[in-house]
């Protein structure tokens, strides 16, 4: 049994479970992409089918940022993903939706001292569209060029890092006493 060539018994591949060069893999039972160096994973048809978060809905995004480490995080996720037949330019941000935003911060963000806290509304005003990539709550915010101008108004728009009240609380053992 090879891993480009494997189905589970009774089951054969479609074309959505294929990479763009036809090759997949099963992992725990369940078909999967098998990612080929250079080759990018299309995004759309994995979208999430949901509304994007309402205005007032808190994103999460660890901290701190600077333009270049915002390039960085776009680039590579660029060289993962495509949109529409295009490289994916965009950084990740967790929204708010179904645990309160302490419990996340315990949960995913503890190994951070700060995060940016912006509402989806902000990141609206400063043209930037959210796509619900993954699994919820996570969303990648898009980019069209990931240049200094756009990741300048990124930051604005992230607006200023937050203490994280929940920095080295969650899933990092701690010697008693």
């Amino acid at each position: 049994m090879t891993a480009t060539s494997a189905w589970p018994i009774g089951a054969a591949p479609d074309a959505a479970s294929l990479s763009p060069a036809g090759r997949s893999v099963v992992l725990s039972g369940k078909v999967g992409p098998v990612r080929v160096p250079g080759e990018r994973v299309e995004q759309r048809t994995r979208l999430r089918d949901e509304q994007p978060p309402a205005a007032a809905t808190v994103l999460i995004r660890g901290g701190p940022d600077t333009v270049g480490k915002l390039r960085r995080h776009a680039e590579r996720t660029a060289r993962a993903w495509a949109l529409d037949g295009r490289p994916f330019l965009g950084i990740s941000v967790f929204a708010v939706l179904d645990m309160p935003l302490e419990d996340q911060l315990r949960r995913r963000f503890t190994s951070f001292r700060t995060v940016y806290l912006p509402t989806a509304g902000r990141l609206a005003e400063h043209r930037f569209e959210l796509l619900p990539t993954g699994q919820r709550p996570h969303f990648t915010v898009r980019l069209q060029r990931a240049d200094e101008s756009e990741l300048d108004r990124l930051l604005a728009a992230l607006g200023a890092t937050q203490p994280n009240s929940q920095y080295a609380r969650g899933m990092i053992w701690r010697e008693e006493g």
